[in-house]
């Protein structure tokens, strides 16, 4: 196995605090369907809620509507 794959996979590894080896044997049993059904290799996703997204979506719009009303209010302000 060639150095810098080593080190690749190890960090993937880590990230998904398990062993190595598990790492490598999930990886591969899920490449070949190897299991149960319901099995995902490590690091996959397994049907993600959308709620953070639409929640931080949902943040940001009202982040960026207060700072325009800031801003507004601020050049209004100093008109008069």
């Amino acid at each position: 196995m060639p150095a810098g794959l080593h080190e690749d996979l190890a960090r993937a590894s880590d990230r998904n605090g398990v062993s190595l080896n598990q790492f490598i044997t999930s990886v591969l049993a899920g490449a070949v369907g190897w299991g149960r059904d319901d099995a995902a290799p490590i690091g996959a996703s397994k049907g993600r809620s959308k709620w953070p997204i639409i929640l931080l979506t949902a943040n940001l719009l009202l982040v960026a509507a207060a700072a325009i009303s800031a801003i507004v209010f601020l050049v209004a302000a100093w008109l008069n």
